[in-house]
């Protein structure tokens, strides 16, 4: 088989920081964070009000689908423009894991921490329901813990499972790439998003689906294919000739989202899939139509800072809740039911952006930074 991409032109622009990207990144942990900010914490409200704003944050959750469309775009474009370098596999795995490693350990290390407290020891949110052992959490294959177990573990560390998947496409898709004709990617990624919605289907449990890699390529997969695009096509040219038909599958995949979600109030094996697809055109709508207000949006200045600390504010942002949660309001874990816990969920928001910049500025930037120094 022949190296794909050899010999073939990079794309325009292949490297530079793209600020209608960060504004996705901000749409999305501001999904995720309603999510659990909100609805996680209104799930059990008596009041009218309550229900209705957990009702509408109930899809807060697909903001980690978008994170993936995301991440398959930028791992995708950086391995495609990257393959016939002599130091393509050193190089990336080296950029991964100080891109990744620093922040992910560190909330590890303050997980480990609060364990040994003795004031935390009776809070099941913070310390309780540990089957996951701790080692597969370093080796970022607690995901795979997760699905045998059919228990997601530690409550303030089950966002981590999709650092697990993130970690296992890391180490999968790069050989993919090197190893497949580069005509051949887009029907192996065609594939992996059919297969995905196929291999959900195959469990009875919902966590098994959630947290492997192979349930949920789908969405890296759709990112990946925007990548392959965005290097050997024109996306301007493309969107500009087919901007209805995109139009036209966004409108009738959020019908057939509101369809099922009404019939069966839930979306099945599908949802991820269809989600997705919405993302990955939302993602070429960021890379093309800049000048737009759509692209305008993105680019503001909240969206792009929020997004520009994502990563952080992911990891640690539960983890702060039920610390606040326990240290002002006393409770075993969240949940607002008066004016109090409110108020401990605002500061609890604040103290994350605020404690996810100082981990941006001082951890994560400076990481990056030195991971540069492994050039392609």
């Amino acid at each position: 088989m022949q190296l794909s991409g050899t010999n073939m032109p990079v794309s325009a622009g292949a490297g530079k920081r793209i600020p209608e990207l960060d504004g996705l990144r901000g749409m999305a942990i501001l999904l995720v964070l309603s999510f659990h900010y909100i609805n996680n914490e209104l799930i059990h409200s008596t009041g009218r009000l309550g229900k209705v704003l957990a009702k509408l944050t109930s899809f807060g959750w697909v903001g980690v689908d978008l994170f993936f469309v995301l991440s398959g775009f930028l791992i995708g474009s950086i391995l495609i423009r990257n393959t016939g370098s002599s130091r393509y596999f050193s190089s990336f795995y080296l950029r991964r894991m100080v891109r990744i490693i620093p922040n992910y350990y560190l909330l590890l290390l303050i997980f480990l921490v609060i364990l040994s407290v003795p004031f935390f020891k009776d809070n099941y949110f913070l310390t309780g329901n540990n089957v996951i052992p701790q080692w597969s959490y370093f080796a970022m294959l607690h995901n795979f813990y997760m699905a045998y177990l059919e228990n997601m573990g530690n409550t303030a560390l089950s966002v981590t499972w999709s650092i697990g998947i993130e970690e296992q496409f890391y180490i999968v898709f790069p050989l993919v790439v090197y190893f497949v004709n580069y005509k051949w990617l887009p029907v192996i990624l065609v594939a992996a998003i059919v297969a995905a919605c196929f291999l959900r289907m195959g469990y009875k449990s919902w966590i098994p689906a959630y947290v492997l890699l192979p349930c949920r390529m789908d969405a890296l997969s759709f990112g990946a294919l925007v990548a392959w695009l965005n290097h050997y096509h024109d996306l301007q040219v493309l969107v500009k000739k087919y901007f209805r038909l995109l139009i036209a599958v966004i409108a009738a995949d959020m019908a057939a989202c509101m369809y099922l979600y009404l019939k069966y109030e839930d979306l099945g094996p599908v949802k991820n899939s269809l989600f997705a697809i919405v993302f990955a055109i939302m993602l070429v709508f960021a890379l093309t139509l800049k000048e737009s207000w759509y692209g305008k949006i993105l680019r503001s200045n909240i969206l792009v800072r929020i997004g520009t600390i994502s990563y952080s504010l992911y990891l640690f942002h539960y983890l702060i809740l039920g610390l606040f949660h326990h240290m002002i309001g006393n409770k075993q874990g969240v949940g607002i039911y008066n004016t109090t816990d409110l108020i401990i969920a605002v500061i609890a928001f604040i103290v994350s952006i605020i404690f996810s910049w100082v981990v941006f500025k001082f951890l994560e930037t400076p990481m990056v930074n030195w991971g540069r120094r492994f050039k392609y």
